[in-house]
């Protein structure tokens, strides 16, 4: 920088910028030399040595995982403090008892107890049921009754020697998959189907156990399975509550707060309701729910509790369904069909010749149809049997 003194007042000073060359110099663009920080003997030796016999170390191979045995899941057996019975519950468990005594519902003839059977068939053996029983349970999650039971009659009728231990040991994945196709989840429920049989071969002598903690530690049972299982063959280990029980329940305002799993409800179930009433509480509520207090659409107006005051807090108004609808009468199949023709053969043929006799009197003088109608009458006399 350059100051000079102002000519007109000398109190100011100018500074004016240095002139600068019009030349331009030549940059460098050459990479800047990295300096060593080895010395060179060190950089001698090692030129020196000769690495070609050195051995690259062996890569470690990774063993393959092994799955863990499935460890049962935590059950629960019972509250640490007991939820309170429910107000008037008893009222509304025997208006549905009774309700449920005139309905047939699908439970009650494609059940996980026929174990794929049908009335008329001929029962198996103890191993060979008690088999069946626990593979309906097991295919009948998120699936409907009918097709489960379906299903158990196609591995039944199609597989080599029926449905028993050996035939599922001896079947593939495949096979068993090809028959129960149309249940919900089948590929999975399939391999359980094949673990189930190693299991009970290699574990339990080819039998079906008879306690909780057996149970659960089979893949694809739960504690409701194993519940419905041992109540099937006679003890009463709990209440199995499916997702009828649990809807039913809550609709009914028997747990405060309303529950949001099954296994909350039954806890709840188990702590007050009487325990002579936990093996039929499951296939009354699932009945009913199959015909009248359904998942969607529940028939409100057909329910016998929802006509009690203040016994229903989820009661709702329906409207009248129309004419023709299917009706949640007792009836088993075929029985309506043979009622109406044994009916119909039993009502004797009058009403077709009385107006026959009618007509003829309209045509006929007084005395002529005077004597057609004793003729109708002593006939119709004949034919009635009383």
């Amino acid at each position: 920088m350059k100051a000079t003194r102002s000519t007109y007042n000398s109190r100011v000073t100018l500074i004016s910028a240095p002139e600068t060359s019009t030349s331009t110099t030549a940059i460098d663009t050459k990479p800047a030399i990295r300096k060593r920080t080895r010395s060179t003997a060190s950089l001698a030796a090692d030129a020196a040595t000769d690495y070609s016999d050195d051995v690259k170390p062996a890569k470690i191979e990774k063993k393959p995982k092994v799955a863990s045995p499935r460890k049962p899941p935590v059950f629960k057996v019972a509250l640490d403090k007991a939820h309170p019975a429910p107000k008037r519950w008893e009222e509304a468990y025997e208006i549905i008892r009774k309700q449920r005594e005139g309905i047939v519902a699908p439970v009650d003839t494609m059940g996980c107890e026929q174990g794929g059977r049908e009335r008329t068939d001929e029962k198996p053996s103890q191993r060979d049921e008690r088999l069946s029983i626990l593979v309906s349970l097991m295919l009948s999650s998120q699936t409907k009754d009918p097709v489960t039971h379906q299903a158990v009659a196609n591995l039944r009728n199609n597989l080599p020697g029926g449905l028993t231990l050996e035939s599922l040991l001896a079947a593939s994945v495949d096979e068993i998959d090809a028959q129960i196709c149309k249940v919900g989840f089948h590929a999975t429920k399939a391999l359980n189907l094949t673990k189930l049989a190693v299991r009970l071969r290699d574990l339990h002598g080819g039998e079906v156990p008879e306690d909780l903690p057996s149970l659960l530690a089979i893949n694809g049972v739960g504690p409701k399975m194993s519940i419905l299982f041992l109540q099937a063959i006679g003890i009463n280990a709990g209440i199995g509550v499916d997702v009828h029980v649990h809807r039913i329940t809550n609709r009914l305002g028997w747990h405060k707060p309303a529950t949001t799993l099954p296994e909350q409800t039954r806890l709840n179930l188990e702590s007050w309701l009487p325990k002579v009433l936990h093996p039929k509480i499951n296939l009354m509520l699932v009945g009913f729910g199959q015909t009248i207090c359904k998942p969607v659409g529940p028939r409100c107006d057909l329910c016998d509790v929802a006509k009690v005051p203040r016994l229903c807090p989820s009661r709702r108004v329906v409207s009248p369904k129309k004419e023709g609808s299917a009706s949640p009468l007792k009836k088993l199949k075929g029985e309506e069909k043979e009622e109406e023709e044994s009916d119909e053969k039993s009502k004797p043929k009058v009403e077709v010749e009385v107006e026959e006799a009618v007509v003829k009197s309209e045509v006929l003088g007084e005395e002529e149809s005077a004597v057609v109608k004793e003729e109708v009458e002593v006939k119709v006399k004949n034919e009635l049997v009383w």
